[in-house]
């Protein structure tokens, strides 16, 4: 079976592009536009891995992650932060270990790190 990637972006085209250079990898990717929706889908999708935007409305990827790791459901599922946010605007971050993955980045990168977190599709 594929392992599961769960791209969380508000930004339909990023999104896509991320899914497509996933499944083309071999792996299972769903791609949802909001943090609030993949909440309640995580226990139906049961992702490996999530790859989350952190400038998103309604709920950003900050909340996101604070209620991600409180649930000890979801608390080790490694995470992907692709942002274009400054070193010093992710440094909320820290305390979710989560990876990083600066916006804009090239499918080698994103391909990298997902390998590095969950191993080949």
């Amino acid at each position: 079976m594929a392992k599961r990637v769960l791209v969380v972006d508000d930004h339909p085209l990023l999104r896509e592009v991320q899914v497509l250079l996933l499944r083309e990898a071999g792996y299972a990717a769903t791609a949802l536009s909001g943090a609030r929706e993949a909440l309640g889908r995580l226990a139906d999708l049961r992702p490996d891995l999530i790859v989350l935007d952190l400038s998103m409305p309604d709920m950003n990827g900050y909340q996101f992650l604070r209620r991600l790791r409180a649930d000890e459901a979801w608390s080790e599922v490694p995470v992907i932060v692709a942002t274009g946010l400054t070193s010093e605007e992710m440094e909320p971050i820290v305390e979710h270990d989560c990876d990083v993955l600066a916006k804009p980045f090239t499918d080698v990168a994103l391909l990298s790190s997902v390998r590095r977190l969950i191993g080949e599709a």
